[in-house]
């Protein structure tokens, strides 16, 4: 009698891990950093072209909103609103229309109308320098988001004055993140994140986790980790610590208060967690210039907030909303 040997049938291959997939351009005048998730290995070229077409989106958004390029829609708006009411495409009004609202929302804290500001300020084109107070006095009036007239039948703009113009630095970089997700979404990909500089997006989860681990800036600039959990939402931080110069030793931010004309003071940043981008970068604008306190007691119960304020003698302390995620330090 022969003795059979009993062998253990051949287990099935493994099925492909999820793979992450990250990919970096310089658009917007930062970093645009998006990261998606392939459910298999054979998807990553779908994966790619979804992440190339999202990039295509981010750039097609920054030539209807740049400052930067004469041939904007933005800029055709700058030129003509004053004399006539101006039609403008549903992307551009999408972003005036909320930039109004968070205007109203934060007592006028975000300002698309502040470009004269910007300018005067030399923070448009990095040419810095300390307007007088005659200067100040003079581009102030043209400063109010009141002077825009929206009509949504006809989807045009007006500028109920002459002299205004509109600068959407504060809010303009938060939608092209949107549409890059959008854009992600409409291809297939349900777990993604976009970040451009400090406005961030994130849908689904990554292949190791359940949430997005997101790092916080520094406004110390120490090195050290800050990091939350974010699942489906967008947060935006606004800081004095990027865009800004020194005179004498006193450091003058391009966080503009618009019913002043100065430089945001007693505040190092703001990051507020919201549904979209669009309103998290917009709001981040906007609590910065309204504060802490009246941005708690106003907004505290609806978005996730934080602020990081300097302390006297050195260091950093914070206020946080109640929906905002813990914070995990490394």
């Amino acid at each position: 009698m022969l003795a059979t040997a009993c062998r253990t049938p051949p287990r099935p291959p493994h099925p492909p891990a999820p793979e992450l997939i990250r990919r970096s351009q310089p658009l917007l005048g930062t970093f645009v950093v998006i990261s998606a998730v392939a459910p298999a290995g054979a998807e990553r070229a779908r994966v790619n072209d979804a992440i190339s077409a999202a990039f295509a989106e981010i750039r097609r958004i920054d030539a209807l909103m740049s400052l930067h390029r004469a041939d904007s829609e933005l800029q055709r708006v700058n030129a003509s609103a004053a004399a006539d009411p101006v039609a403008v495409s549903p992307d551009l009004f999408r972003v005036l229309t909320a930039a109004v609202a968070i205007a109203a929302a934060t007592d006028g804290g975000l300002d698309i109308t502040v470009e004269p500001l910007t300018q005067l300020w030399g923070f448009i084109w990095k040419e810095y320098r300390l307007p007088t107070d005659a200067e100040l006095a003079a581009v102030l009036p043209r400063v109010d988001y009141r002077h825009l007239e929206l009509t949504p039948a006809t989807q045009t703009v007006r500028f109920k004055r002459p002299g205004v113009r509109l600068d959407l630095g504060g809010i303009a970089k938060g939608y092209a993140v949107d549409c890059a997700v959008e854009k992600l979404r409409a291809l297939g990909i349900a777990n993604a994140m976009v970040r451009a500089g400090g406005d961030l997006r994130a849908i689904g989860h990554p292949p190791d986790g359940d949430a997005w681990t997101v790092q916080l800036e520094d406004p110390a600039k120490t090195g050290r980790r800050v990091t939350i959990q974010l699942r489906d939402a967008a947060i935006s931080t606004s800081g004095n610590y990027e865009n800004y110069f020194e005179i004498a030793g006193h450091r003058y931010s391009h966080i503009i208060n618009p019913r002043t004309g100065l430089p945001v003071a007693g505040l190092a940043a703001c990051s507020v967690i919201a549904p979209t981008c669009l309103e998290s970068d917009g709001l981040a604008t906007g609590l910065f210039v309204l504060g802490p306190e009246r941005s708690l007691a106003r907004l505290g119960q609806r978005y996730g907030m934080r602020f990081v304020l300097p302390r006297q003698g050195g260091g950093f302390t914070e206020q946080v909303s109640p929906r905002f995620p813990p914070v995990q330090r490394e």
